[in-house]
């Protein structure tokens, strides 16, 4: 709790004040990187592109956030280990949140015909959840963002090739 209040320029007690205990202050910067993915995720869908452009956009914002913590902090697989310990619950709320957002997306896009889920034998709940679930496969062993981005895009245009009408 010193190293993190020195870090935040405020004294232990003044911590002490917004936080029981460093856990604590654990979820509550993981809710906050939980949020801001989702955020990120939710501006992709709704932006500009293709819908394979915005599924694809938003999967990288929602895991890129999280990979960048882990690449960029000496106790990467630590951080991984504590945020599955303590926040196991939040990331289930997340992920629920996340399916629908994609779930709507993958709705909207065979409603307007950019997408023949049927043709593939697929649902708009299905098909959200194998790419969201595909897409968080290639998360674990990617050792970078960019590998990372990289394989999701063959993985989107893969996926979505199957999904186009005609």
């Amino acid at each position: 709790m010193e190293d993190i209040a020195r870090e935040a320029g405020v004294s232990r007690p003044a911590l002490y004040l917004h936080f029981r205990n460093k856990e604590e202050i654990f979820v509550c910067c993981s809710e906050r990187l939980h949020e801001a993915g989702l955020a990120s995720a939710e501006d992709a869908l709704k932006g500009a592109g293709s819908v394979e452009e915005r599924v694809r956009n938003a999967l990288d914002a929602k895991v890129c956030g999280f990979l960048s913590v882990m690449a960029t902090s000496p106790h990467g697989a630590e951080l991984v280990d504590e945020n599955s310990r303590l926040c196991a619950e939040l990331a289930s709320r997340t992920e629920v949140r996340m399916h629908k957002m994609l779930t709507r997306a993958f709705r909207d896009a065979a409603r307007t015909g950019e997408l023949d889920l049927k043709r593939a034998g697929l649902g708009a709940e299905a098909a959200a959840e194998l790419i969201r679930l595909s897409a968080y496969g290639l998360k674990h062993p990617a050792p970078d963002e960019d590998t990372f981005r990289r394989r999701l895009k063959a993985l989107a245009s893969v996926f979505f090739a199957g999904l186009r009408p005609g």
